[in-house]
């Protein structure tokens, strides 16, 4: 039986732009290097979890995360 590995990260970036809030973003694994393979996220403030059609790849270079387990 083969099981999915589902990580859920809060992103911790501090944004002074004020246009992007810090989200939690739901994986397919592990984030590994560079990029990561985000499948969910939950927006801030909210308690819904919108799914993305097709996974959506991020680029985590200038971004920080920590997992909530």
């Amino acid at each position: 039986m083969t099981s999915k590995l589902i990580k859920v990260y809060q992103e911790t970036t501090d944004c002074t732009d004020g246009q992007n809030g810090n989200h939690i973003y739901i994986f397919k694994e592990r984030m590994v290097g560079r990029s990561a393979t985000a499948v969910a996220y939950i927006p801030r403030g909210q308690t819904k979890v919108h799914r993305f059609k097709t996974p959506l790849k991020l680029d985590l270079k200038g971004r920080t995360f920590q997992e909530i387990t």
